[in-house]
């Protein structure tokens, strides 16, 4: 944590015009964190945050290294603030907007945006912008998760509360990524948890409060006093010497839960409902802690430890450590570990046993470390190898194991009131010293010092320090604040600041011990039966500290008022100094033997003579006397014959050299007792409370082990339901996938299994079988099949055995056409588990073939209804068709002819018309469509002999307009071309003879 106090002003200039005209630091710099896809959760903040509040805004997302940034833009339609891009060195300005740039990590430095390089973040550029943050502006800070995946963020709203900031978060069930507002949640220190369109707002409202309460410091002074008055006479705890502002910030949060406005009314309002106070007191000890948190701390912590714990000579003394505050425990046990791990290197040389203390004042924190489980999210903070090692996972989370659990004693205690526990190897006080004042944090050091023992280590936070206790402790590393305890004398501990309660008393959260007064003691008749049979000398019952209960007799001869007494009843303080020590000792000796102890010839000076008394002092047993030791001193004045007046020949020297010898021992070793019974005392208390500890968590963990198990059963049936939930979910979405896919393509599907048995079918599946729902388990030979000449089981049997998928066109009784394909069905780990038939109806396939079959016969009728010879080709000059005219001509058969070229149709019979000069005719007409007329060629036609035939071809033009084939006719022009012949003879005859 960090200590505001300790941090100089920011005195930078702005780097910006607006800034110089507006010189005042924001009220608050809010980061605001979440994925950027999630705009919903930012639009809605910023639309419901007013105009003028102060603070500043800094927008951190997870966005692409390589992409730009569009942030700025849709923010600026939400809101009349400026929305500006980070700059590196940007100072920030009260009611502004800024938007980390793509590819940068963010920092902050006395109010100054720093860009860094993204490894700098790890992946978590959240919460490294988060912990710079609340390092540099502590209480100012606040933090607003949104809607978005992942854990990011988590760390930081932890650093953003240890230095006394605001943590804000989006409500999951409105959030559309609720994982990281959840993980947030989950570490307890949100303040407040609400829809993304009224963070702003209440935020807003928080600020104004705390201004509110601090505007008037004398008023609000006088009532917080009053509050922490209530409170530490419920608890038994003392928050005055804690700092007022940081009182105050968790105080308003109650406050606004009841819709109070003043401290005044707060008070009132603790007076009639007491159970409120203790809602306070859980605010007031702020529980934020860690695993291994400042890792490197740790480290250095280690290295240091490897040096001082080797080179002292213990022997078999375990290694002592106190970790004060513990909160939930995370930091003990990571003392914990680095100790037992420091222990178990092969060339340690140290102390092999563990004892760590773990104490806070705060009791469910206490439950909660002993308890010893932690959420998964550890694994942050852990590493694998010490989870591995000294943990054991649970359902949702971790379990620290007995070998770690062993080494830690967990107790509720008061550092300030409490005694210390001492003889420390190590003490670990981390970012508490920062809550309290400077007076206090003087006394808790001398604490410190009073509990390490020589050359034992100090454990701050990175914000503390030791201050004007150099001269004691040696600094060993400045920056992880590690100190060494300097040898010399054990300081006392601080007057007033340590009282010594008896472990009941502490855990029974009871208030400091005062001095009583002394209370009207009735004396028992087993005293008033005793003076009888003494004759009734006079006497003082008192109680081991000397309080006097009861007096009977004259005894203002043995016992007056010294000077300047205002009524003090301690026997001891109105004896004469020569019997006031002899007086003490019987008194002890008393109590501790529980017998009398008369003190004989004990001489007093009364009015110049000397009176010889026996004083006894008697330990009184009785029914009301059994709560403490009461004692009964008893004056016993010698016959006045045996006093003779003294003189100073009289007086032997040597027995009065003897006296005062004896006089001096005495009081000696009732000093020495005095001292030895005090230190008893402490060390009885400490192993008091240790052994108390210890019996009440054997007997807590006894209890909750039969709940911790059936919380355990619990747990894991819960998770399993879940996930069983999850796993029926996932099956129903993908089951209505399947139906919906399979019934919008309108195939009809039926699934077999391996035994040939239904497992399932399509609704489509009734046009080619008679089905119904309860058919599902069948056997698929009992199935009325309405498909002509196909045995379905046969064909279902041959596809299992060789795995090959088969496929044909089948016919239904109502002469429906279906294509069936039957496959073998493969899982996800290619197994067979069966097989799949689909039918597929082609009715409209078969009425397409139906009607192209009649065009060719009609085409075909239509060919050999042509009496000449035509033939129909393809681009390549093969033949498609021709009419009977033509076979008969060439003496060929259809099948010879169809896909032969048109000019090798000769040379399937005795006839040539394989012509170069044809073929390459035909050849230039395909290329460019245009029509082959009159080309006369020569054809031997069996019985006839050679006869002319005229050739022609055209080509014939699909609907579309592209060339689909080619015709081509031969017509037998030799008769026509004889009678032209003849025509011409006879005309040349008749000429001839005209001549």
């Amino acid at each position: 944590m960090t200590d505001d106090s300790n941090r100089p002003p920011n005195t930078a200039a702005p780097s910006s015009t607006e800034a110089a005209l507006s010189p005042t630091p924001p009220t608050r710099i809010v980061a605001l964190g979440g994925s950027a896809g999630a705009l919903d959760g930012y639009e809605r903040f910023f639309l419901g945050l007013p105009p003028g509040s102060g603070m500043t805004f800094v927008v951190v997302t997870h966005l692409s290294p390589n992409g730009e940034s569009l942030m700025p833009d849709l923010l600026r339609r939400c809101t009349s603030l400026p929305v500006e891009l980070i700059e590196d060195g940007l100072r920030v300005e009260p009611d502004h907007v800024y938007v980390i740039p793509a590819g940068f990590s963010l920092a902050v430095m006395n109010g100054t945006l720093l860009l860094r390089d993204l490894d700098v973040a790890e992946g978590r550029v959240i919460d490294a912008f988060l912990a710079s943050l609340a390092a540099d502006v502590g209480e100012r800070a606040v933090a607003v998760i949104l809607s978005g995946m992942g854990s990011d963020g988590t760390r930081g709203v932890r650093a953003i509360k240890e230095n006394f900031g605001l943590v804000l978060a989006q409500d999951p069930t409105t959030a559309d990524y609720p994982a990281m507002p959840t993980s947030a949640i989950a570490t307890g220190v949100v303040d407040e948890v609400r829809p993304a369109d009224e963070l702003a707002s209440h935020l807003l409202e928080r600020v104004t409060r705390e201004r509110l309460l601090q505007s008037d410091p004398a008023a609000s002074s006088a009532d917080l006093q009053r509050v922490l008055l209530l409170v530490r006479e419920r608890t038994g705890q003392d928050f005055t010497r804690y700092k007022h502002a940081t009182l105050l910030r968790r105080m308003d949060r109650r406050l606004k839960s009841h819709r109070l406005d003043s401290l005044a009314q707060y008070h009132q309002f603790l007076q009639q409902h007491p159970s409120e106070v203790d809602a306070l007191f859980d605010d007031l000890t702020i529980n934020v802690t860690s695993f291994f948190r400042d890792p490197e701390a740790f480290e250095r912590l280690k290295a240091h430890l490897r040096m001082t714990l080797t080179r002292d000579e213990r022997g078999g003394e375990a290694v002592r450590a106190w970790t004060v505050g513990c909160a939930s425990g995370e930091e003990a046990y990571s003392v914990a570990m680095v100790l037992h791990e420091l222990t178990q290197e092969p060339e340690w040389r140290g102390p092999t046993g563990i004892q760590v203390f773990a104490t806070d004042i705060d009791p469910r924190s206490i439950d909660k470390a002993r308890a010893g489980l932690y959420p998964a999210s550890i694994e942050q903070t852990v590493t694998p190898e010490r989870l591995r090692r000294y943990f054991t996972p649970t359902s949702g989370g971790y379990h620290v194991n007995s070998v770690l659990r062993d080494l830690i004693v967990f107790a509720l205690h008061n550092t300030f009131n409490d005694p210390p526990f001492t003889r420390l190897d190590l003490l670990t006080c981390r970012n508490m010293l920062i809550y309290l004042n400077a007076d206090l944090q003087q006394q808790i050091l001398s604490v410190f010092h009073y509990a390490l023992q020589p050359n034992g280590l100090l454990l701050l936070g990175v914000s503390e320090t030791t201050g004007s206790h150099d001269e004691r402790f040696q600094t060993l590393d400045s920056r992880w604040k590690i100190y060494l305890r300097e040898l010399g004398a054990v300081n006392t501990l601080p007057v007033g600041l340590i009282l010594v309660r008896s472990p009941s008393t502490r855990l029974s959260q009871a208030q400091p011990p005062e001095r009583r007064a002394a209370r009207t003691y009735h004396l028992p008749s087993p005293v008033e039966r005793l003076l009888l049979a003494m004759y009734a000398p006079p006497a003082v019952v008192v109680n081991a500290e000397g309080d006097i209960l009861y007096v009977t007799g004259r005894t203002s001869r043995f016992l007056e008022l010294p000077s300047g007494s205002s009524g003090t009843v301690n026997v001891l303080d109105m004896t004469h100094d020569g019997m006031r020590f002899e007086l003490a000792s019987a008194m002890r000796r008393a109590t501790r033997e529980k017998r009398a102890v008369t003190l004989r010839d004990v001489r007093q000076d009364e009015d110049r003579e000397v009176l010889v008394l026996d004083v006894t002092v008697h330990p009184v047993q009785s029914p009301e006397a059994q709560a403490q030791d009461t004692l009964l001193v008893v004056f016993q004045e010698r016959p006045a014959e045996e006093a003779v007046p003294a003189t100073p020949e009289q007086i032997d020297q040597v027995q009065a050299l003897t006296r005062e010898v004896q006089h001096l021992r005495e009081t000696l070793r009732a000093t020495m007792e005095e001292n030895v019974i005090s230190n008893e005392e402490l060390r009885s208390t400490n192993e008091e409370y240790q052994t108390t500890i210890e019996e009440l968590k054997s007997t807590n963990e006894e209890l909750l082990t039969s709940k911790e198990e059936l919380q355990s059963v619990n747990e894991e049936l819960l998770t399993t339901n879940a996930e069983h939930q999850g796993v029926i979910h996932d099956l129903a979405r993908a089951n209505d996938d399947i139906k919906n896919l399979l019934e919008s393509a309108g195939i009809a599907t039926l699934y077999l299994g391996n035994d040939l048995r239904i497992k399932r079918f399509t609704t489509q599946i009734t046009r080619v079988m008679n089905l119904i729902g309860s058919d599902v388990g069948r056997h698929v030979g009992d199935l009325n099949v309405k498909l002509r000449d196909v045995n379905l089981e046969q064909d279902v049997t041959a596809v299992l055995e060789t795995l090959l998928p088969h496929e044909a066109q089948v016919r239904t009784l109502d002469d429906h056409w279906y294509l069936m394909r039957i496959n073998p069905y493969r899982t996800a780990d290619n197994f067979i588990d069966g097989v799949v038939v689909a039918f597929t109806n082609i009715d409209s396939v078969k009425e397409i073939e139906a009607k192209l079959d009649q065009s060719v016969l009609h085409s075909e009728a239509l060919l050999n209804c042509i009496i000449i010879p035509m033939v129909e080709f393809d681009d390549d000059l093969r033949v498609i068709t021709a009419n009977k005219a033509l076979y008969d001509l060439l003496r060929v058969s259809p099948e010879q002819a169809r896909a032969r070229p048109v000019y090798d149709l000769g040379s399937l019979g005795r006839q040539q018309l394989d012509s170069w000069e044809l073929r390459a005719k035909l050849s230039e007409m395909v290329l460019t469509d245009v029509p082959l007329t009159n080309h006369v060629i020569d054809l031997d036609v069996p019985g006839v002999g050679v006869q002319k035939m005229k050739v022609e071809a055209w080509p014939v033009l699909s609907t579309d307009g592209q060339q689909a084939v080619h015709l081509m006719t031969l017509e037998n022009i030799t008769s026509i071309l004889e009678e032209v012949v003849k025509d011409v003879t006879s005309g040349e005859a008749e000429e001839n003879e005209g001549r």
